[in-house]
């Protein structure tokens, strides 16, 4: 009510001849307040939960607590819940139970099948990212590749991980076809966790990114001279050396080879 009367006043000191306005009046004129958006957080924990998938931040098979994840976001657990149910039908998570989330395992079948569509997208956009390339393009994917070196040098294999998904979607966002980067990347959520269970073998690990890292080089070099071949060369050699690796390591843990 003071606020209310402070304002009356003030109303009258600027014009005797006004009529003080009532509270209602003075309730409409104030601005009103924002309503709180809960789908805009629910994004926000999708696209961070997208993210830690492309980056192998998760490994197969990992168990995800619902109340865990709400606590590190800062949220309630329905905006969680939410995004996780999308991951899951996206075939990144899966939900055997009520109770239990986890992320997709490795499936030797699967990960083949993956593999090859990667090869197919990932190449038609290496292609269109060749004729759209500009100085600037290739000079960032120097600096995100130089990143991925620095990282092994470190044994920072979440550097290395985090490098590597920007080197491959700056090439691809290169192309100028989002739909097509958002296909690679919808791939990605499965391919991530399970390239990151290679660091469990460390010695894999750096063979594979020190290997990935001169692949780049040459990936870069054919940018620079214009040879669409050789950088389409480079990426799918890329994908298929890491996925032969890759299938042999978990050949190597069921004791299959």
């Amino acid at each position: 009510m003071r606020l209310f009367r402070k304002r009356r006043r003030l109303v009258r000191s600027q014009d005797p001849t006004d009529k003080p306005l009532s509270i209602s009046e003075l309730q409409a004129n104030k601005p009103a307040l924002a309503p709180v958006d809960v789908s805009t957080v629910q994004e926000r924990v999708y696209q961070s939960l997208r993210l830690a998938l492309l980056k192998g931040e998760f490994l197969p098979g990992e168990q995800v607590s619902i109340r865990g994840l709400a606590q590190a976001f800062g949220t309630s657990p329905m905006p969680v819940r939410d995004a996780l149910a999308r991951l899951v039908a996206e075939r990144a998570f899966e939900q055997p139970s009520a109770r239990l989330m986890r992320v997709a395992p490795y499936v030797a079948s699967e990960h083949e099948e993956c593999i090859r569509i990667r090869i197919q997208l990932e190449g038609y956009a290496t292609e269109r990212a060749c004729r759209n390339a500009t100085t600037l393009n290739i000079e960032t994917l120097k600096e995100h590749n130089a990143q991925l070196k620095e990282a092994m040098k470190d044994d920072d294999f979440e550097a290395a991980l985090a490098a590597n998904h920007a080197f491959h979607f700056e090439l691809y966002s290169t192309s100028g076809y989002p739909q097509l980067v958002d296909m690679i990347a919808n791939l990605w959520l499965r391919t991530g966790p399970i390239l990151a269970s290679a660091q469990k073998d460390r010695e894999l690990f750096r063979r594979l990114f020190n290997i990935g890292h001169r692949i780049h080089n040459e990936a870069i070099q054919g940018m620079e001279a214009g040879d669409i071949k050789k950088v389409k060369r480079a990426i799918l050699l890329d994908i298929r050396s890491t996925h032969f690796s890759i299938r042999h390591h978990f050949q190597t843990l069921d004791g299959q080879t």
